[in-house]
């Protein structure tokens, strides 16, 4: 019996039914599931370890320049702070004194390490090492002639562990008095992007051993802050 006009049709029992899975079809679906995951995963986490490289990068670098117009408004423009002059004595006792007057009063939760690096069984000294806030790390070394090279290291545990690579947890900022007088990457005045990549002596390449790769961090601000493709270095 049914709605006037209609006839309702008897569904055979194996229609109404429904078919499960067999355990070998599973396996074979969790199987491809892992393969995309293994091929993604990697990339996925690469570039997650790159954005939080660079978000660093970007904070350090604001953090020290606001530092250092707050210390220029005390102390006057950089030329005239107490720079150890070129072929002078620089040592951590000295390096730590100026830091302490210059930049230590304008910068925010960090906790200061006076480092010794151990260099053909002697210990040298290896420049005033500051912690910051978010766990990153920087380390202040050698000013004679009016030039602060500052090396920034996003990630405390490779920095800890000696294991850092230029490039990748390991960047270069600074500033000289003679010309950009101002906290910022490591060539900060070069605009030639292939200068900044194929430099033999600072360049940001792989292959570069010579002093190492002293423009990576301002090839990364060349490009907007972000990862060229042909970058050489995998986060």
């Amino acid at each position: 019996m049914g709605i006037k006009g209609f006839t309702l049709a008897k569904c055979p029992a194996q229609m109404m039914q429904k078919r499960a899975f067999t355990l070998a079809e599973v396996l074979v679906t969790l199987g491809i599931i892992g393969v995309i995951a293994a091929m993604t995963m990697p990339a996925l986490t690469g570039k997650y370890r790159a954005n939080v490289t660079i978000t660093k990068l970007q904070k350090f670098l604001s953090t020290m320049q606001q530092a250092q117009l707050r210390s220029i408004i005390d102390n006057g423009e950089v030329d005239s702070w107490d720079w150890v002059p070129a072929g002078g004595e620089s040592n951590n006792e000295i390096v730590l004194a100026w830091f302490n007057k210059y930049w230590a009063p304008y910068l925010n939760s960090i906790r200061i390490i006076d480092r010794k690096v151990l260099k053909d069984n002697e210990a040298v000294d290896g420049g005033i090492t500051f912690i910051l806030g978010d766990g990153s790390v920087a380390n202040m070394s050698g000013f004679n002639g009016g030039y602060l090279h500052v090396r920034f290291y996003p990630n405390y545990k490779s920095f800890i562990n000696e294991s850092t690579i230029e490039g990748v947890d390991e960047f270069v900022f600074g500033f000289n008095i003679t010309t950009s007088k101002r906290f910022n990457t490591y060539g900060s005045e070069q605009k030639d992007y292939e200068e900044l990549k194929y430099n033999s002596d600072y360049g940001c390449y792989a292959k570069n051993t010579r002093y190492g790769n002293a423009y990576c961090a301002r090839l990364l601000q060349a490009n907007g802050w972000k990862v060229p493709d042909d970058y050489p270095y995998k986060f």
